[in-house]
């Protein structure tokens, strides 16, 4: 009885039937797509990449170059020795001069002057030490040692963090 089922599940098959009576033969596999960079795109992208990688220098020499006067006054501030408090606005002075052009810093003095640095940098703390600084510059006192680090470490804050507003 399953015999007489397989047989005419057979013979009803129109797909298996016809497909059964052929010899496909030996399959052919078509030769592998060769790669190669020889079309007009990959020396046009290549050229673009490099035209980048240019311009990105470029601008990045340029960024480098015109912040060398950060670099020269981040040095004379590490140099500045324990007695020399005048010597850190000297320095923030020069700076800001080069900066901002000598017209707009060059008259700024006291408090005006510690305005100007809070304003112009970012996170920079000067007014509050105003009299400290005052009696250091003017009447030649010696600062407290917590004093004048937190003088220095906000003179290094302004010229790392000061903005030129054209």
């Amino acid at each position: 009885m399953i015999h007489l089922q397989d047989s005419i599940a057979a013979q009803a098959d129109t797909t298996a039937n016809p497909l059964a009576q052929f010899e496909m033969g030996k399959l052919y596999e078509p030769d592998a797509v060769k790669f190669s960079f020889e079309t007009v795109g990959w020396p046009i992208l290549g050229g673009l990449i490099l035209l980048g990688l240019l311009v990105a220098a470029f601008f990045w020499y340029r960024h480098y170059r015109r912040n060398a006067y950060r670099r020269e006054a981040l040095k004379s501030l590490d140099s500045i020795g324990q007695g020399e408090t005048m010597e850190i606005f000297v320095v923030l002075k020069r700076t800001a001069i080069h900066a901002f052009g000598r017209e707009k810093v060059g008259r700024l003095s006291g408090a005006e002057w510690l305005k100007f640095l809070e304003s112009s940098g970012k996170n920079v703390k000067m007014l509050g030490r105003d009299k400290q600084i005052q009696l250091a510059i003017y009447q030649n006192e010696a600062l407290p040692s917590e004093a004048r680090q937190a003088i220095i470490s906000n003179a290094k804050q302004w010229v790392k963090t000061h903005a030129v507003k054209l």
